[in-house]
């Protein structure tokens, strides 16, 4: 046994010591190309653990063997490998990794050298998608760039989100247009996040121009992931985590609002008992759970990539009551037909179902009562304590007592009265809408290389949708105001179908130091968007027999919806030119002709310029200063919108049916007028000049992006002809044109990332915009005069207006000057200087649009772990309060309106006394400062040893811990401050909004 043992350690030993006899000193110098010396090089013998670094002057030393590989790495250059041959001096010069700047970014109808983009673009790389736990595109974007606000429609499972490149640039719709594989489509919410390689967002109208009259808002190019040459590829990602609100808000509890309702002189409130925290009752836990699945792979001229995605969440109200699901196929295939001849297909479908609760709602929303509701209502009754009166109120008018699944009565409110409901029976049980909806999204392209440089491209894409929203509203009786005697529904389905087909020529040629490159093309697209169904109508409780909407009961009112159609062919072209990397210059223009506007005015031209000096390529610039790359660049241009418009605007609309009657007067059959032709219309059309630079330095490790803008929308459409139209016409006039709006402010992007020797890596990003939105010129009102904009019952000329001189749909109402010391009373501001008080005072009192936005990611990374973090917020927003009801005196409050109460002669309070709480509705004190700042993920991560994965033949397996959304710093007493909303001039105005879910998740990602 010794001698078996001695025999097996003889030779390692001698290995061994030949190893250390034979191990040679080699030193020497890391430089660039121009000689200067490179301190901070990793230098390490390949295979093994030996290594150094160079010092300050680039010098290093290491013991190595003869025939040992030396490696030689830094960020910012090219790793180099180096046979060691037994030298004793060896002097490496290590090239400049280009990779940063020869980076392509995709732009309209091709793509371009980073390095050479003139215009402003944004992008996020597949690296930082990747490494998000989000489940919407949208929610990738927000905070990623600058210059880009997205805010959620609703913290509701499935809902959109509103997305503003560079403020809102028009007074009704503001969103970007989306391309995703080159395909035209409304929106990107049914995009499964795994799918994508990477986004780039246009900003400028340089860079969107060549959109023509869909670039106003901007651009968002979202490109798939596609196959690539080589082994079949698998992978798998799920997700699985709980969701939660986070708030700090807080409501009056029993006792604070006894003593509250008593001082404002109603003394039927008293104690019965209960002391319900609704916030409590009425948030939930609620799962989540996502899974994605890839296979990729092909060959040199076959290449494939497929996947499936399933998404199921539910809602923190009425769990799944508002519940999402989404299921998405995907299918990118690419062929090439020898050198010539290269064919593509790129398809994705989804199925949808939102379950929803009312919401968004200063009268019938569950977040809205629930803000509203006395704490002295319980959420159901103990057995055998409902009152006699709640029952007596049921029977009288032939309707079921509200349970629920349990058997339990609802609690009825104490003493809140008008349309107040017990919110958690309201949201589990009362009314329930379904929206259903599947969408298919496909682009097929062919591509001819004829000659070296000279490529043409035919593509041709299909964007159909279809979807189905159905409401059930069961019977209840709760007071005259909030009942429904009957079984009441409404179903309805819209189909859309849009086709889109492009044929674009282009030219690259070199001659010397000169670089052209020249687009030209011609695009036709068609969309109809149809409502075959739209009925609704009710069924007495004792004929119901289930929700069939095709029985007669269902069928007592339908809706005849005229189709719409939208058509358009477009003519464009594009001229990009560079002088030896260092001088640039592009131009584009674009003419759109489409049929949604009148016969004279169908067709509108956009031309752009810009242009960008590459200092750093010059001779006469100095390397030594430590920066890489500098660009200067600037751009003037101008876009369309044409996304306020239905169509049709041109035409008259007469019926001779109201309410499926006919109109008789007098005994003759007569006929109204609809809707009222506006021949005027014009195109929407917004004007942007940008500056800017771009800085690479230390070696690539910083990057430094700066811009200013000025966007300039004339002739701003708006849907709404109501808002122009008096009420004497008797008619609503179709769409028109506003007036304009002006948009400004810098932008901001901040880069650094570095590795260490002892190979912790980490990088570090933010970003900055500053903005301001003006209205400089308004259309067909008086002059002085604003339009109105979202109603509020506190406000019935509008809590919001569009006014010249003024941001876009600012918050209108009394501005205050405290509160009277002697009678608790509110001060108004006379501002009109008459002596009096009245409507003609109401003035600005806040803006939705922030003066401040930034975000920013942190990345740490260490042998097998990861760390990655990230935040986003808002400055300058404020966010006015309308869920208060002043023709509802017995409603609950927040805290604040009891802690900062006037109380006593003699008091210097923020709020007024309990008395006089109503007159405050309309005032600047239901109006807050929305800033805040949200850490939108903190997410620590672990990959697997590849010793392990390699037994089980698995390429990489991460398993991660995220925190979503969890942390929020704001001033705002609210339960949310992300307040998007869902129409354009409701920005920042709660009407009871469900807030967004903090969430804790488990996920891993698995590649084999």
């Amino acid at each position: 046994m010794k001698n078996r043992l001695l025999k097996k350690l003889i030779l390692p030993a001698f290995l061994l010591l030949g190893s250390i006899i034979y191990a040679q000193s080699v030193s020497g110098t890391v430089s660039d190309k121009t000689g200067l010396p490179i301190p901070g090089v990793n230098v390490v013998v390949e295979g093994t653990s030996i290594g150094t670094v160079t010092d300050f002057d680039g010098n290093y030393e290491l013991n190595t063997s003869s025939g040992s590989t030396l490696v030689f790495s830094f960020v910012g250059y090219e790793s180099q490998k180096i046979k060691y041959t037994g030298q004793t001096s060896l002097n490496v010069t290590l090239a400049e990794d280009t990779s940063v700047l020869d980076e392509v970014v995709v732009v309209g109808y091709g793509t371009k050298k980073k390095s050479l983009v003139t215009g402003a673009i944004s992008s996020i790389d597949n690296e930082r998608i990747g490494s998000s736990s989000d489940q919407r595109v949208e929610q990738v974007i927000q905070g990623r760039t600058s210059g880009v606000t997205v805010s959620s429609s609703s913290g509701a499972p499935g809902a959109g989100a509103k997305i503003r490149i560079r403020g809102a640039g028009s007074s009704g719709n503001s969103e970007p247009l989306y391309i995703v594989d080159g395909m035209k489509t409304s929106s990107i919410e049914d995009i499964a996040p795994s799918d994508i390689e990477n986004i780039e967002i246009l900003k400028d109208a340089a860079s969107s121009s060549i959109y023509g009259t869909e670039g106003a808002n901007g651009v968002i190019i979202i490109n798939t992931k596609s196959g690539r040459a080589g082994d079949l590829r698998f992978s798998f990602n799920s997700q699985t985590g709980v969701q939660f609100v986070n708030t700090s808000m807080e409501l009056m509890d029993a006792s604070r609002f006894e003593t509250y309702m008593n001082e404002a002189g109603i003394g039927t409130v008293t104690d019965n008992g209960y002391n319900t925290n609704w916030v409590d009752e009425i948030f939930s836990t609620a799962m989540l759970q996502r899974y994605d699945f890839n296979v990729s792979g092909g060959s040199e001229k076959f290449m494939y990539y497929a996947s499936a995605s399933h998404l199921d969440q539910d809602g923190v109200v009425g769990r799944s009551n508002s519940n999402f699901t989404r299921t998405t196929f995907r299918t990118n295939l690419k062929s090439k037909l020898g050198k010539v001849v290269e064919i593509g297909l790129n398809a994705t479908y989804s199925l949808s179902d939102r379950n929803g609760i009312q919401e968004n709602s200063d009268t019938r929303g569950v977040i809205q009562n629930m803000l509203i509701i006395d704490p002295l209502t319980p959420v159901t009754y103990p057995n055998g304590q409902v009152p006699q009166s709640v029952i007596d109120n049921a029977n009288n008018n032939g309707v079921p007592l509200l349970t629920n699944g349990a058997g339990n009565v609802y609690g009825y409110p104490a003493f809140s009265t008008g349309e107040v409901i017990n919110p958690v029976a309201y949201a589990n049980e009362i009314d329930k809408t379904n929206y259903d909806g599947d969408q298919f999204l496909a682009s097929i392209y062919l591509k001819l290389n004829l000659a070296k440089g000279l490529s043409v491209t035919s593509r041709f894409g299909l964007d159909q949708e279809d979807t189905k929203t159905t409401t059930r509203i069961i019977p209840y009786y709760v007071s005259s105001e909030a009942a429904n005697t009957t079984y009441t529904g409404s179903h309805e389905e819209v189909e859309s179908t849009r086709w889109l087909w492009e044929n674009f020529l282009t030219y690259e040629k070199s001659l010397g130091s000169h670089n052209m490159k020249l687009l030209v093309g011609y695009s036709a697209e068609d969309q109809e968007v149809n409502t075959p169904v739209k009925n609704s109508g009710s069924v007495a409780i004792a004929d119901f027999t289930g929700w069939d909407f095709s029985l007669p009961g269902f069928n007592t009112q339908q809706d005849i919806v005229d189709p719409y159609y939208d058509n358009m062919v477009s003519f464009y072209s594009r001229f990009s030119y560079d002088y030896a990397d260092k001088y640039l210059f592009e131009a584009s223009v674009r003419s759109d002709k489409s049929d949604k506007f009148p016969t004279d005015n169908k067709t509108g031209v956009f031309p752009s310029f810009s242009a960008g000096w590459i200092i750093s390529n010059e001779n006469f610039w100095n390397t030594q200063a430590g920066f890489n790359y500098l660009k200067f660049r600037a751009s003037w241009g101008q876009n369309g919108s044409r996304t306020n418009l239905k169509g049709n605007s041109d035409k008259t609309y007469i019926t001779n049916i109201v309410n499926e009657l006919p109109i008789i007067y007098e005994g003759n059959e007569g006929a109204e007028i609809t809707g009222y032709a506006n021949p005027n219309l014009v195109w929407e059309t917004s004007e942007q000049f940008d500056v800017g630079i771009d800085l690479r330095a230390l070696s690539n490790r910083l990057s430094f992006t700066a811009d200013y803008y000025k966007k300039t929308t004339r002739d701003a459409i708006v849907e709404d002809g109501s808002l122009i139209t008096p009420g004497s016409a008797g008619f609503l006039s179709n769409e028109f044109n506003a007036g304009t709006i002006e948009n400004s402010g810098f932008e901001f992007e901040l880069g650094f990332s570095d590795t260490t020797t002892s190979g912790f890596s980490y990088s570090i990003s933010a970003n900055l915009s500053t903005l301001k939105n003006e209205v400089t010129e308004i259309l067909f009102v008086p002059e002085g005069a604003s339009l109105v904009g979202a109603g509020a019952p506190q406000n019935a000329d509008g809590i919001t207006r569009f006014t010249e001189g003024l941001p876009s749909w600012y918050f209108y109402g009394f501005e205050t000057d405290g509160i009277d010391s002697a009678t608790g009373e509110v001060i108004k501001v006379d501002k009109n200087n008459d002596g009096s008080i009245t409507d003609s005072d109401k003035t600005f009192i806040g803006s939705p649009h922030p003066d401040l936005l930034y975000g920013g990611n942190i990345h740490l990374a260490y042998k097998a772990f990861d760390f990655n973090l990230q935040f986003q917020g808002t400055a300058g927003n404020d966010i006015v309060a309308v869920y208060h009801q002043p023709s509802r005196p017995i409603t609950n409050k927040p805290i604040h309106f009891y802690e900062d109460r006037w109380q006593q002669p003699g008091d210097n309070a923020s709020y007024p006394g309990a008395a006089n709480v109503i007159d405050s509705y309309d005032t600047d004190l239901v109006v807050e400062d929305g800033s805040y700042m949200r850490i939108r993920q903190i997410q620590l991560g672990y990959n697997m040893p590849d010793a392990f994965l390699s037994q089980l033949k698995i390429k990489n397996l991460r398993l991660y811990l995220s925190l979503d959304d969890y942390f929020t710093f704001t001033k705002y007493s609210g339960l949310d401050p992300e307040i998007g909303n869902f129409n354009y001039d409701s920005i920042g105005v709660d009407r009871g909004f469900y807030p967004t879910a903090a969430k804790l998740l488990f996920g891993l990602s698995l590649n084999f």
